[in-house]
Formats: C-alpha cells, structure tokens, sequence
C-alpha cells in the first residue's frame, strides 16, 4: 500500500458529514504532491483512434449554443458520456485513485450509496475493470434501475423517508454492507472522495477553457456531492478571475442555506441538492446560489428537448432556469456556460411522461389530436422499393490515395446539437475474443446511427428545394430514424409525423412525443403492400396533408450516402486504411451499402458480412419465409432500393435470443449500453471472424443504445 498517498477517510469508513471529514487534507491539496495518483492529468481530448475500452470515450462533450430558446449560452453536453452523464469522469477517477493506492484489490465488491447516475458510471466501470458493484438508494427511477441491472450491478433500495444520518438511510446501510465485508469491499463515497472534484477539475473545466479559448463570463453548475461545481469553479477562477461562477440547488435542499436543516424538504429532480452539506463543496468559489422548484425543472427540461432537440434530464433543466436568470445581468457580446449533467433515459417514466407531470401538478392537460388518414383506402403511389434509383455520384477514393475531407476533427464548440452527430468512438472489445472493434453509434445525439442518415436527408432535401420552411415531414419508420428525424425537426422547426408498427417500444414513442413529432401506430402484421401499414399510412397520409414531404429512407440516397461519405471515413482513419471485415445489419440497407462501398474501394478484400434476422428475407429473396422477430431496426419484408446486395460478400442469419444475450453480455463485460440489433451484429461477428488470423481486424456495428428499450 502506499500509505503516504492513501485517503484514509476512505479506508476508515468516515460517513460524509462526520466531524472528522474537516482534518482531512483537501482534495487540491492531494493534487499537488508530488507523485501523488491524484495528481492532475492532462488534458486528452478525442483524436479519432481506437480506444483500448469504453471508458476511452468518457469526456470529450461538445459545448451547443443554444438557438430557440433564448439568451446567448453554451450548454456542455454530458449526456454524450458513455453512460449518459457527467459521472463517468467521477467512477472512473475515483476507482483509478483507489486502484493506484491499492486500496481497490482484484475481486473486490465497488459498494455505493446514489441516487442513480453515479451507481450507474461505477458499475459501467466495475464491469470493464471485472468489479462487481452494489448500488445503495433512496430514490431512484425504475430506468436507472434497469441499467444498473443491466451492467450486473446489485440494487439495494432503502427508504427516503428517513433522516440521512440514520442507520436506515442509503449511507447507513452502505457502510453497514461495508463493516460486513470490510477485506473485500470499498464505499467509495462520492460524498468526500477527492477523485469527484480533481475528475472535473482536470478534465470538465479543463475541456471548457480549450474550447472557449479561457473567455468566460459566466458558468451555471448544479450542486449535489459538491464536486462538480468545486472542482469546474476552482479551475475557472484560477484562469478567468473575473468569471460568475453560478451554483445551482433544489428548493428541499440545504446546500445553498450552508446547512439550515430546517429548509430540508422532499424533491423530485434527481443528482441535484442535498440534506446535508456535502465535505466537498467550497463555497469560496461560487460567487451566487440559485433555487430552482420542480415545477420550473421540468418544464425546463421539456423545452429543451422540444426546442434544441437536447436529450437532457430533469437537474439539466435546473441548471437552465438559474442560466436564464442569472444571464440576463450579462453585457452585449460576453458569455455564458451551462453544464446540462444527464440524459433523457433515466426520467422515461418521471418527467418525460405526462400523466406524471399531471399526477404532481407539473402541468396543464394538454388536449391531443390523434392524426390518421382517412377511413377510404385510396391507391397511392409507395416508391420504397423502386428498382432504380438516380444516384448522385460521391467521391471516391482508392486504395493508396489520401482524401483531404478524412482529417479527423473534433470540434469543441458547434452551432447546434446536428453538428455532435458522428465522430463516435471505436472501441476495443475485451472479454470477447478475436481482434474486434465496435463502433459505438449509440453515442449520437439522439441515440443512435439513424441521426446521420436523418440530418444528411434533410439537408439534401432543402439543398434540392423538395424541402421548405412551413413543410411536414412524414416518415415510416420502426423508430430510431423517426427519432433522429424528429430531432432534427426540433431543430430547424418542421413539422414531423412519425409512422411506426405497433410493435416497436414505447420508449421510442416517449422519446419522438418529447422532441415533438406526432406519432402514428400501424398493425405490426401488416405487410409492406397493406395500405394499414407503417409505409401505406405514411404514403396516404402525405396525399392528405398539404406540403407534406416523405424523405423515404428505403430509397433517398442520402441514406447510404451518407455513410459512404462519413461512417466508412471515419473507420478508415481510425484504422489506418486496414481493416479486413465489417460486421453489420441490414434493415434499410443504407448502412451496409454505403460504408460497404467505400470499405471495397479502399481495402479490396475487406470481407462484407451483412446481418439479417431470421424472419426477414433480405439475406435470401426468394427462399426465405417472412416471419415475427423480437429484434428491432435489421430486416425487412421487401427489399429497400438502397441496399446493395452484391457489395455484401457473406450473410449470417441471427435470431432474438442470441441477439439479447449478445447485448446483455456487452453491458455486463464491457459496459456497451448497447440494443438488441448491436447484440445480433456482435453475435454474428463472432462467428465470421472465426476464418480471420490473429492480427486481422474486424470492425462491428452498434447501431442503437439501451435507452429504446428499457
């Protein structure tokens, strides 16, 4: 052990509001000794290579202006952390820290009491490091449950009734789990762990100050364990002296009150205020505290979702409400950040949905009229399976030749929430054997790969004049292009009406009514010809509506265009111009088509393995029995004009029960939150790239997240 070196708070069991918190060394203090595993890192931002696992792709958040809502900011988008929120820097600080000074061993129980985004980050940590992780909480969303299931991780809920000092609370029976076990488990406790405020200090402020070039007015933080506002405030006062530095609590808590426990008092929002005064909060560098109520919370969070198609959680809309208070009191041409910790996932059941906004007086009934085509099934012209299509020519590039457009480029700061869309990581998989790497698509904005083919769809149609301001898009989909295609929507201001089967999630309903699409259920049995179908619909309802637009995925070009262009450049950066397979699905075909293409240009025996769900009839036309499967996004009963077949060298048929165990297996092992047709990919990539030598590269698609099907 290195004994100089280790928190003893921590190795002693000291509760977050002991009196004995005071005597131990700050945590910037830890910081400066020389050698020290708490010594501040430098600053790594994404440079587009593969990353040894997912925790590689913690950080690295863009700053978004915001356009509709008013008042000039830059809101730091944590949600596009691995998990989902700006925790993952703290789990993975925290358990470097403790790893480093030995007192975190191999085999080891993580024990932790949280309201839910930090017990999700350590068991997305504990389960890449092999940890096993028990989540101790009070209150937590039935969401934040299921991902913390689904990393393998044991919940242990306690009452929220009760005071935060008594034995009953999350911290009483965390550390009495602890006192149990003490040789083979660790609490280490958020509350007071050095490694919360130095994670943010060296990394969330760190990444702010390079992308604003150190100009900042003003910055609005959330407060709940203290560390975030401690450790971002601390690094802005010491680099823009004169910057506000603006705090933000919850009416309930005692945080902004310096501990009046008498204005403690029950909210809802979650990872925001607290009961007591938590040992790592310092108060010296916030400059102002605002209260925020649930009320003003929730709404907030609505709207940003509906009006900057930013997928955020319920303290992002705190944090917003204090930003347009406090900002107003800013000069012409100075600035403000906001930091907007978490994402929509957690909330499905709480704020995302209205009758729980109803149920707690949150809201005003909102009268809502179904949309649907009229009873007379009129002929209508489906064109999702033309045999021709016009294609507009891309540039290609061959083997040997250098592309100027390949430079990789992360930017920092971005007009709107449309410019995160792409650039995602590639990661290295561990447990499972075999070179392979996975491109996590699931990290887009809206949650899945479907967002580059929606906003590359949209801009084509406004560049050739189909697509004009006042428009309705229309668009059948089975739900993750509804969804980028409602994003981009909420961005530009269109209209947007989603057709899906009835079969596809709930979530994914929750998620386009949020952004603020109409959607339209259509019977799951309907084939594609049936005018009751998620296309018939789609089609009869443009007739209908005036100045409406379908932009088709199964035939736009942008569809594989757009991958051709983007998702296969980005994969061929990261590797150098050398990979020998690809993995992935087939639904539209835009996917496998486009990166398929390039893949061939550049790397000519690059084996092309196209994944289809037995029931669909993509991968055999003429031989294959269509069929009801679980799986959602890959397959088909037609064949869309925009998949390619010849390009794919090789077609494996996969099924729902290896496709779930697939996913469930990548979040246990390798803390990819990752769908169903990621897990049918993977399946299927284990058995291609059996013919593959050791030193071949294999590269698999993660089309969507977890959060569409919870």
């Amino acid at each position: 052990m290195i004994s100089e070196f280790v928190d003893k708070i921590i190795v002693d069991d000291v509760l977050p509001y002991n009196e004995k918190v005071k005597h131990e060394k700050s945590w910037y203090e830890k910081a400066l000794l020389k050698d020290a595993p708490h010594q501040y890192r430098k600053l790594r931002l994404p440079n587009g290579k593969p990353v040894d696992n997912v925790l590689g792709a913690i950080g690295g958040t863009p700053l978004v202006k915001l356009n509709r809502i008013p008042q000039s900011m830059d809101a730091k988008m944590e949600f596009l952390n691995p998990s989902g929120s700006i925790k993952d820097r703290v789990a993975e600080r925290m358990i470097d820290i403790a790893e480093r000074t030995k007192i975190l061993k191999p085999g080891m129980t993580l024990i932790e009491p949280s309201t839910g985004n930090t017990g999700i980050s350590l068991a997305m940590v504990g389960a890449v490091k092999g940890y096993k992780s028990v989540i101790v909480t009070d209150k937590i969303s039935t969401e934040k449950m299921s991902v913390i299931n689904e990393l393998s991780g044991k919940i242990i809920p306690t009452q929220d009734s009760v005071p935060y000092d008594s034995p009953f609370s999350y911290f009483g029976v965390a550390f009495e789990m602890r006192q149990k076990d003490k040789d083979n488990s660790l609490v280490l406790d958020q509350y007071l762990n050095p490694g919360n405020p130095i994670a943010h200090y060296e990394s969330t402020a760190a990444e702010i100050l390079h992308a604003l070039d150190k100009k900042i007015d003003m910055i609005v933080i959330g407060a709940g364990t203290g560390g975030t506002v401690s450790g971002v405030g601390r690094r802005i006062r010491e680099e823009c002296a004169n910057a506000t530095i603006v705090g933000v609590d919850s009416e309930g808590s005692v945080i902004s009150s310096a501990g009046d426990e008498e204005k403690a008092a029950f909210v809802e929002v979650e990872g925001i205020g607290c009961h007591f005064v938590p040992p790592l909060l310092d108060y010296n560098v916030v400059d102002k505290w605002i209260k925020v109520n649930d009320v003003d919370t929730f709404k907030m969070a609505r709207r940003l979702i509906r009006e900057e198609g930013l997928l955020v959680g319920g303290s992002s809309g705190s944090n917003m409400v204090a930003a347009m208070r406090e900002c107003q009191k800013l000069k012409k041409g100075q600035n403000c950040v906001v930091i907007l910790p978490d994402g929509i996932r957690n909330y499905m059941s709480k704020f995302l949905n209205d009758e729980w906004m109803l149920k707690r007086c949150f809201m005003e009934p909102i009268q809502q009229i179904p949309i649907m085509p009229s009873e007379q099934e009129d002929e209508v012209e489906v064109e999702h399976a033309r045999s021709e299509e016009e294609r507009i020519a891309a540039p290609k590039r061959i083997n040997g030749e250098a592309a100027e457009n390949v430079k990789y480029e992360k930017k920092m700061v971005i007009d709107n929430i449309l410019e995160a869309i792409g650039e995602t990581p590639l990661v290295r998989l561990n447990y499972i054997p075999k070179m392979f790497d996975v491109k996590c698509d699931y990290l887009n904005p809206g949650g899945s790969i479907k967002d580059r083919i929606a906003y590359r769809m949209v801009e084509l149609a406004e560049e050739m004049g189909k697509l004009k301001p006042g428009m309705t898009i229309i668009e059948p989909s089975s739900g993750n292009t509804g969804i980028g295609l409602a994003l981009v929507a909420a961005v530009k201001g269109y209209r947007c009406i989603i057709v899906m089967p009835e079969k596809m999630s709930q979530e994914k309903e929750n998620i386009l009514l949020a952004l603020g699409a109409e959607v339209v259920r259509t019977p799951t049995e309907a084939s594609f010809l049936d005018l009751k179908s998620h296309i018939g619909v789609a089609f009869r309802l443009q007739k209908e509506l005036p100045n409406a637009i379908i932009l088709d995925q199964y035939t736009n070009i942008a569809n594989p265009l757009e991958h051709y262009d983007k998702t296969a450049e980005e994969l061929l950066y990261a590797l150098d111009d050398n990979l020998d397979m690809l993995v992935a699905g087939a639904g539209t075909g835009g996917t496998i088509s486009g990166i398929g293409h390039k893949l061939k240009e550049v790397c000519p025996k690059c084996k092309i393995v196209g994944v289809d769900p037995i029931g669909s009839i993509l991968s055999d036309p003429e031989h294959s029995e269509v069929s009801a499967y679980e799986v959602e996004g890959i397959g088909y009963d037609f064949i869309p004009t925009v998949l390619d077949r010849d390009i794919i060298n090789l077609w494996m048929r996969s099924n729902d029960k290896d496709s779930f165990e697939t996913s469930r297996l990548l979040a246990k092992h390798e803390g990819l939150l990752c769908g169903g047709s990621a897990g049918a990919n993977v399946f299927c990539a284990m058995q291609a790239a059996k013919e593959l030598t050791e030193n071949q590269r294999c590269v698999v698609i993660l089309p969507d997240g977890i959060t569409n099907y919870m």
